[in-house]
């Protein structure tokens, strides 16, 4: 099994991606599965063009991303465009499928799209290694309740929320077979190899929380009975007269749930508050569920830019530092990435040097999906998701 990725800053869509399908053959031959990434600015449907016509019978599966691609050979904003691929043995098998969806039908159209990606592997029957997911922002948590009732939570979860650079909703999300603005996208993974995931949102709790009493979709609106904006202002010290979007003020200030426990250690899924809206209301990138128990969270800077090392550390740590991997997937928060753009140099460096220089690629996604210890899948925000391929 082999994992090789390339990237490039071309802006034309054509060129950028034979770029790297011209590096790629250098390589390997015709790989298993194509993971691809890239800012809007790149035409999904001129991707697929080109893969297809060059790797007829590879599966493809990506989206788009926040400002910019990393990869192991650097961190390539404004235009950008990666690729990542498996080229596996007889006994590795790959699936992918893609479903429009919206809020009535969400959870038959992700059993379709997950039985699809699964038929389309030819391994029908058998519980797949790793489930990979991108969808468009909205429905998240429904799609992993979804995907965790047919196939058991022990089947682990990685995915990003396609992202654009400003929140316009200008988001892909693509397979070897569709390009969709608004959807579900699913591969299924049969590698020849022992799959690891790890996900963190390296935030403390403070002493500050409270109860949701009143929440509509992804808008919070009230903390405590009291009006969603002055509680969290008043916890985070920002100004109630702030401007209306508090993406980048928040940032190092999000509400936390506990998601599980390994022992005494809660593990926190975040939500990151993305603007004020009418009635004191707090827009999200997470659904809210009144009654849950939120927390003020707090982070720093070098948190941000040493976490997505120490993440994959984590995964190793669980072997006695005993595995060297093969390559591996990264998902980024872009609200992360914005936070730290100056410096996202060291965080490709930090991570290298935790990949023990093997491939990988990052997308930076407005949401991030990923299993925590203990078998938990979850959708979060100003999270890092990692998974490693290895050999035992």
């Amino acid at each position: 099994m082999r994992i090789l990725t390339e990237n490039s800053a071309l802006i034309d869509t054509t060129l950028a991606i034979s770029q790297c399908i011209t590096m790629l053959e250098n390589k390997q031959a015709a790989p298993d599965i194509i993971l691809c990434y890239f800012t809007e600015n790149h035409s999904g449907k001129a991707i697929i063009s080109e893969l297809t016509s060059r790797y007829p019978y590879s599966k493809i599966h990506g989206c788009t991303s926040c400002k910019g691609v990393m990869t192991a050979a650097g961190f390539i904003a404004n235009s950008s465009l990666g690729i990542w691929t498996i080229s596996d043995d007889t006994k590795g098998a790959y699936g992918t499928a893609a479903s429009n969806v919206d809020s009535i039908n969400v959870e038959q159209k992700t059993r379709e799209t997950l039985l699809k990606a699964i038929s389309a592997s030819n391994r029908a029957g058998e519980t797949p290694s790793l489930v990979v997911l991108h969808a468009t922002p909205g429905f998240e948590e429904r799609i992993i309740k979804a995907i965790d009732k047919e196939l058991g939570t022990e089947v682990p979860l990685i995915g990003g929320s396609a992202a654009d650079t400003s929140a316009k909703q200008q988001w892909q999300i693509l397979t070897e077979k569709s390009v969709l603005s608004n959807g579900i996208s699913i591969s299924v993974f049969y590698p020849s190899c022992h799959v690891s995931c790890s996900f963190h949102s390296g935030f403390c709790a403070t002493e500050r929380s409270g109860i949701v009493t009143k929440s509509e979709g992804r808008v919070l609106l009230e903390i405590d009975n009291q009006p969603a904006t002055e509680v969290y202002c008043q916890w985070a010290n920002i100004d109630t007269s702030s401007p209306q979007s508090i993406m980048s003020q928040s940032t190092l200030a999000p509400f936390g749930r506990v998601a599980t426990h390994n022992y005494d250690f809660a593990y926190y899924k975040l939500a990151h508050p993305f603007k004020f809206v009418k009635n004191s209301g707090i827009e999200l990138f997470v659904t809210l569920e009144e009654g849950e128990r939120i927390h003020l969270m707090k982070g720093t800077t070098e948190q941000i830019i040493t976490r997505a090392g120490r993440v994959i550390e984590s995964t190793i740590d669980t072997f006695d530092s005993q595995i060297t991997p093969i390559g591996g997937l990264n998902i980024y928060c872009a609200g992360l990435m914005l936070h730290v753009e100056s410096e996202m140099n060291q965080v490709r460096n930090y991570v290298n040097k935790a990949m023990h220089s093997a491939p990988y690629i990052c997308p930076f996604t407005y949401g991030e999906q990923g299993s925590f210890t203990g078998g938990v899948n979850a959708h979060g925000n100003l999270m890092i998701s990692a998974v490693l391929f290895h050999h035992a």
